[in-house]
């Protein structure tokens, strides 16, 4: 026969040194879900706005260098890159080696390898309207000054959202630029 009237000493109940581990870590991954999807959403948004400012700067840029008469602008071309200070060449710290002493021979082979005989380009010879026709540049002498260019640039902003501004760097904006060189084309297509 048992007795309940002796009463057991209760056994306190073990507290759980990892109470509430699940709670910090849906809180931690939480916060890392909404860190990923501002940071897809805020390079969503500056890859569009390149896109479009180079679609417009294009568009630009290519109705002016159909029109006969448009201004040329002449580029400082670009020979070489310099390794900037990470030592790794074709980054974005490295700088840009201007030289144009190179570019009547690769102009000439271009030409030379744009059409299959040289008779080739009396076809459209006439039918440029450049004061120096581009048709006929493998003839010239000094390539480099008839090829002309039309020149646009711009920038744009790209507002930073409140996420990626808190928690990744404190700026209100990025900037967002595009340069496009169309060559002038003079009713020539």
């Amino acid at each position: 026969m048992t007795d309940h009237s002796i009463a057991k000493p209760q056994q306190p109940v073990p507290v759980c040194p990892r109470s509430g581990q699940a709670a910090i870590e849906f809180v931690a991954c939480l916060l890392l879900l909404l860190l990923v999807i501002a940071g897809t959403i805020h390079v969503n948004r500056m890859a569009r706005t390149s896109l479009f400012l180079h679609s417009v700067l294009r568009g630009l840029s290519g109705k002016e260098a159909m029109e006969s008469g448009s201004a040329s602008v002449a580029p400082t071309y670009i020979s070489d890159w310099q390794a900037g200070t990470d030592g790794d060449r074709y980054t974005a710290d490295d700088t840009a080696v201007r030289n144009g002493a190179a570019l009547p021979s690769i102009l000439g082979t271009l030409t030379r390898l744009s059409v299959k005989e040289e008779s080739d380009w009396s076809a459209v010879v006439d039918k440029s309207v450049l004061p120096v026709s581009m048709a006929t540049l493998q003839h010239s002498p000094v390539a480099s000054t008839v090829l002309g260019f039309v020149h646009r640039e711009e920038t744009l902003h790209v507002p930073v959202g409140t996420v990626i501004r808190q928690l990744v760097y404190d700026k209100d904006k990025v900037a967002i630029k595009e340069e496009v060189w169309m060559p002038l084309m003079g009713g020539l297509y």
